[in-house]
């Protein structure tokens, strides 16, 4: 069998099983397998695939025909320029949560002790570590399974982070100058009717929020208090329709200065507050 043989052959069975651009999907999976960019497969199409790497495209497409995310099956993804591992125990990093890295960085900060309360895989405190190096990064998480992934992250992008298994936040942990958080926040209504990619395979501990997807922002600022320095600055990510909700709590607690912050496409997707 040769590579477009095994494409076409990919792509035939990954449409039947009704996954959305089944070519795409096909070609990255052959790309993952033969180490050829999904772009330049054409070229080779005649270069005859080894039966261990048809072995290995015939379990990847097996997997994905039951809508199980590309970035398990593959076990990494890429996030702010850094390589990410994942595992059904850690939600799958999002291009959106870029535009929260890129957004932290165009802001004129200097932080010295940063704190991400729902660390997940680690992501987000990685990014944080290499855009603000001289900074003291902790990571927190609630599951012991995700800080061990988390762990394994930092160590394998050569960053220094403190991991900490905690609810929400620790009262020994001090205070920082900058908190990062993007929690649980979808309402238990709108995940039952997520992708089976999302539903089926990602941790809804990592995903679903109670009080309508709003019991993390709350309980985050009822205690920023304790959490943040006097001249402390927050940034949350946060569901489409939760900015003003949660700019409202915010001036209610005591902050000065709320700003909503859309994303590239006009989402509400940020919330900034000092």
């Amino acid at each position: 069998m040769n590579i477009k043989e095994a494409f076409v052959e990919a792509e035939e069975l990954l449409a039947v099983n009704n996954i959305e651009n089944p070519s795409l999907n096909a070609g990255l999976i052959l790309e993952e397998v033969t180490e050829i960019k999904r772009l330049s497969l054409p070229l080779f199409y005649d270069k005859e695939i080894t039966n261990q790497q048809k072995a290995r495209i015939k379990e990847m497409v097996k997997r994905r025909c039951k809508h199980e995310p590309l970035q398990y099956i593959f076990g990494y993804t890429e996030f702010y320029g850094s390589k990410i591992l994942v595992n059904p125990e850690v939600l799958i990093p999002r291009p959106e949560t870029e535009y929260l890295l890129e957004t932290i960085r165009n802001y004129n900060l200097y932080p010295k002790r940063i704190i991400d309360i729902g660390t997940g895989s680690g992501a987000i405190a990685i990014s944080l570590k290499k855009i603000f190096p001289q900074a003291q990064v902790i990571g927190l998480d609630i599951s012991f399974h995700a800080l061990e992934q988390a762990k394994e992250n930092a160590k394998l992008n050569e960053v220094e982070i403190d991991f900490v298994q905690a609810d929400v936040f620790s009262d020994d942990l001090g205070k920082f100058d900058l908190l990062v958080s993007n929690p649980p926040y979808i309402p238990q209504d709108e995940y039952m009717i997520l992708p089976d990619e999302v539903k089926n395979f990602e941790p809804k501990l990592a995903l679903v929020g109670a009080d309508a997807g709003l019991y993390f922002y709350k309980r985050i600022i009822k205690m920023s208090k304790i959490i943040l320095n006097p001249q402390g600055v927050i940034f949350f990510e946060v569901g489409e329709y939760q900015g003003e909700f949660i700019k409202k709590l915010a001036l209610e607690s005591g902050f000065s200065s709320v700003k909503i912050i859309q994303d590239l496409v006009g989402k509400d997707r940020i919330v900034f507050m000092s």
